[in-house]
């Protein structure tokens, strides 16, 4: 592994990220949990995950051919998952929300549902762990902790925030 890559992959930064990445991960493959344990935890690993995002410094592309491995996780894989199970929580885990809170024109109120954050927070995290474990060419491992970063700006950090504030009125 490039001597750069191998000190950014070790990294404080990096590491809280991808130790909050696998926890949550992890918490939303396990077999043996109930929906109010999984809605405490869940509170838990995306105030993590997304403190991690806070901190994860620029990652520079220098391997990238943007070949660094294309995995999307199926749906099929995430049904086997329990991240279902956080539907049954009051109205199926609906909520609303407005698209960009601070947008200039006034914007309508939109529905959230806590399924589908929590599928594309997951869906993101497995593709870029597997491109870094799994397929762990430079290019691969650099891709995957660019697009981290990338996906906590633009992507599965809004799903993280939004599930985190419909978590908290959920668990009162």
């Amino acid at each position: 592994m490039d001597k750069n890559l191998k000190l950014i992959l070790q990294s404080a930064e990096v590491q809280r990220m991808l130790t909050a990445a696998k926890s949550f991960i992890n918490l939303i493959e396990r077999e043996d949990i109930q929906l109010d344990q999984l809605i405490f935890e869940s509170r838990v690993c995306l105030t993590e995950l997304y403190a991690a995002g806070l901190d994860y410094p620029p990652i520079p592309l220098v391997h990238s051919t943007n070949t660094g491995g294309k995995l999307k996780v199926t749906r099929e894989e995430l049904t086997k998952s329990n991240q279902n199970l956080i539907k049954n929580v009051k109205d199926a885990g609906l909520y609303w929300e407005v698209f960009d809170p601070i947008y200039e024109k006034n914007e309508s109120p939109t529905q959230g549902w806590l399924v589908d954050d929590f599928g594309d927070v997951f869906a993101d995290l497995k593709t870029e762990l597997y491109k870094i474990e799994v397929l762990s060419t430079d290019a691969a491992i650099e891709d995957g902790l660019w697009s981290l970063g990338f996906g906590f700006k633009s992507h599965w950090g809004h799903h993280c925030i939004n599930a985190l504030r419909a978590l908290h009125y959920v668990a009162r």
